[in-house]
This record gives structure tokens, C-alpha cells and sequence, in this order.
């Protein structure tokens, strides 16, 4: 990273800590070192009732938040700063001595390029970089961020930041506090922006889940947790891109069905505004559309702990439905899908039976062998799951006199083997 020319330190007029003498750039990086790891034992051991210290020392909090050191190219010098800022915040909390919005975005986003520093958990200075992450969730230091016009920023760079760092050989600790600092933003700010929320959904799509699982494992518990404040902002970006068709909202929107499942899967009520966008969209005009909705549903529904048919019947009635649908894909889908909810679901056996039952008629040779293949596969697995009605469309078909609908009692087709 290339930092600009420096600009000098105004060392007038600066009270520093006993034993600490004058930090200005005429010393060298080890002694600069040295100084300011005293001056951070000075503010880490001051706390909001020391008045006559903040008064004291306010002008060497003004003095670390200038351009010398939020852009100084040493990165022990920059951690050291970066700690005492975080003090700072802490201990003029509820105001921050730093009264200007730019300079106040300017040491956030110098904070938080620090917090890189906590993907090595082996570096000497981690326990440091801990120590500033630490502080910074304990206070909600970001939080003063809300009264600044491009607060969201911020907000990006550190939610980026932290899902960028962490990894399996961080404890819970250091998951706690990253989680903290996040949740304390969505939850008490105004709303949650699409391109924060990207940072979060991006790391349940499949090939960033798979890259780094740890970043997966942090955006699930942080949507558990603020669930009811962010599924507003979920369904918002849904119905943009299901029902309005505003694919550009988001570089997100070409996941928007794996997205579904993930969050499924998280926690049902992160979606509780969005079954009804899906009940819409199994009614598209478009075959293909309607095919994607239906294999998603079937996922959700299909689902072993799934309470989805049960707790939305409209939603299932409507699935159902596609049963009949035009476009034989679809109603394909649907046959293969009877066979997976029959074994996890046999309470649905009733509603599925119905549908099975025309499908047994269909005009589609594969769909009337696939009606019986499952029927088989269920039985197979547990008799009880298959009533005699189900029985008796085996029966039935087992008749069929057309060329290649016979079907073996393994569930294969005789003719196809």
C-alpha cells in the first residue's frame, strides 16, 4: 500500500504521560514504538470518571487522530494508534473529542484496515489486535458512526473486513465480539442497505460457503440473531428481484434461489415475508420460471424438519397445484418430488395421493412410470408410508399394456433395462 508524504506531527501545546517524551517524526520507528505503547497503557488504564485526565490528555487524543498517524507506514505504529483511538472512544463516550464527520470517518476506516491484522492468530501482536476488537464491540464504538452521511461505508468495509479474517483458528471469543460489533449496526441503525446485506449473503452462496466456512458459520449466526430486524431488509431484496424483476438491486440476484435455501435452512422466519413472492411466482406466465420455483419448493418442503406445508397452506396448495401444471417438466418435478416427502413427511401422504393419482393418467409415458417408481422407493423404504390407493395406482399401471411402462417391483422400468 503507498501512503502519501508525510505530514508532520504538531507537537506544541500536547501534554504526553509521565516518562513519555515528545513523539514526533525526528525519532525512529522503535522508539516511536516505545512511546506509544506507553501512552496506550496511559489510556487503557483511564476510564469516563477520569476528568481531569480527559481534560489533560485531549490534546494527545486530537494529536493521534492526525494525518501523520492514520497514514503512517509502519504497522506497529499503526496498531498502537489504532488501540489508543479505540480508548478514546471509550472513555469520551458518549462524545467523541473528534467533532469533524470526515475525520471521523477517516480513524473508522483506519480502525477497521487494522483489524486485518486479526487473521494471524500466530503474529506477536495479535493479543493487541484481540485487545481492539475487544474494546470496539464492548463500547459499540461504530455505532457513533450512525450521524454520518456515508456511514454505510463504513459499515461495508468492516462487515467485508471481518468476514475476510476469520478463520478456524480463531476462538469463540474473538466470534463473540465480531458478532457484537455486527449486530449492534444492523440492529441499531436505521436499516439495513442492499450492499450491506450483500456482504452478509454472499457467504451462503455455495462457492464462497465452501471457501470459507468459518465466514459461513459467522453470517448464520449473525442473521439468527437479528432476524426480526433484518428480515424486512431480506424481503425487500426479494421482492425486487422475484416480483419487480429488478435484477440490477444486487450482483446477488442470479443466487437468489440458493440464497432461499440457505436461509431456509438458517431460520424459516427470515423468509417470512417471502413465501408469499414464491406463491406469485409459481403462477409466471414463463414454464422454465415456474420449473425453478417448483424444484426450490420441493427443497423447502421437502425439507426432514420442514413444518413449511403445515405453517403456510396456501403456499402448499398452491405447490400442489403445479401438479397440473402445462409444461411437463413441471409436473415431472413434482412426481419425483412426492417420493422424497412421502419418506420424511407421511403425514402429507393424503394431499400427495390426489395429485398422484391424476399424474398416474398423465399423457407422458415418463410421468406415469415415475408416478409408480415412487410409490415404489416409498414402499421400499417403510410399507406403512404407501396407503392402498397408492397400492392400487401400482396395481393399475402395472396393466399398461403401452411399450416401455413397465415397471419392475425394484422400481426400474423392464423395457429400460
Amino acid at each position: 500500500m503507498e501512503f502519501p508524504q508525510q505530514q508532520k506531527p504538531a507537537g506544541e501545546g500536547i501534554i504526553y504521560p509521565p516518562g513519555v517524551k515528545e513523539i514526533t517524526d525526528k525519532i525512529s520507528n522503535d522508539e516511536m514504538v516505545k512511546r506509544l505503547k506507553m501512552v496506550v497503557k496511559t489510556y487503557m488504564d483511564m476510564d469516563q470518571d477520569s476528568e481531569e485526565e480527559k481534560q489533560q490528555y485531549l490534546g494527545l487524543a486530537l494529536h493521534l487522530a492526525s494525518e501523520f498517524f492514520l497514514r503512517n507506514p509502519n504497522k506497529d505504529v499503526r496498531l498502537l494508534v489504532a488501540c489508543c483511538l479505540a480508548d478514546i472512544f471509550r472513555i469520551y463516550a458518549p462524545e467523541a473529542p473528534y467533532t469533524s464527520h470526515d475525520k471521523l470517518k477517516d480513524i473508522f476506516l483506519f480502525i477497521t484496515r487494522q483489524l486485518k491484522g486479526l487473521e494471524d492468530t500466530k503474529s506477536p501482536q495479535f493479543n493487541r489486535y484481540f485487545y481492539l476488537l475487544e474494546n470496539l464491540a464492548w463500547v459499540k464504538s461504530y455505532n457513533i458512526c450512525f450521524e454520518l452521511e456515508d456511514c454505510n461505508e463504513i459499515f461495508i468495509q468492516l462487515f467485508k473486513t471481518l468476514f475476510s479474517v476469520i478463520n478456524n483458528s480463531h476462538n469463540h471469543k474473538v466470534q463473540m465480539h465480531m458478532l457484537d460489533l455486527m449486530s449492534s449496526i444492523i440492529m441499531e441503525g436505521d436499516g439495513v442497505t442492499q450492499e450491506l446485506l450483500d456482504t452478509i449473503l454472499i457467504n451462503l452462496i455455495p462457492a464462497h460457503k465452501n471457501l470459507n466456512k468459518q465466514a459461513y458459520d459467522l453470517a448464520k449466526t449473525l442473521l439468527k440473531r437479528t432476524v426480526q430486524t433484518i428480515e424486512t431488509c431480506i424481503a425487500n431484496f426479494f421482492n425486487q428481484v422475484l416480483v419487480m424483476g429488478k435484477s440490477s438491486v444486487s450482483d446477488l440476484s442470479e443466487h437468489v434461489f440458493d440464497l432461499i435455501q440457505e436461509l431456509f435452512a438458517i431460520d424459516p422466519m427470515l423468509l417470512t415475508s417471502v413465501m408469499p413472492q414464491l406463491e406469485f411466482k409459481l403462477k409466471s406466465n414463463d414454464g422454465e420460471e415456474r420449473l425453478a420455483v417448483v424444484r426450490l419448493l420441493a427443497k423447502l418442503f421437502g425439507a426432514k424438519d420442514s413444518e413449511l406445508a403445515s405453517q403456510n397452506r396456501p403456499l402448499w396448495q398452491c405447490f400442489l397445484g403445479r401438479f397440473n401444471d402445462i409444461h411437463v417438466p413441471v409436473r415431472l418435478e413434482c412426481v419425483k418430488f412426492a417420493s422424497h416427502c412421502l419418506m420424511n413427511h407421511p403425514d402429507l401422504a393424503k394431499d400427495l395421493t390426489e395429485y398422484l393419482k391424476v399424474r398416474s393418467h398423465d399423457p407422458e409415458e415418463a410421468i406415469r412410470h415415475d408416478v409408480i417408481v415412487t410409490i415404489i422407493n416409498a414402499g421400499k423404504k417403510d410399507l406403512n408410508l404407501v396407503n392402498d390407493q397408492l397400492l392400487g395406482f401400482v396395481r393399475e399401471r402395472t396393466l399398461d399394456k403401452r411399450k416401455n411402462s413397465h415397471v419392475n417391483t425394484d422400481g426400474t422400468d423392464s423395457k429400460r433395462s
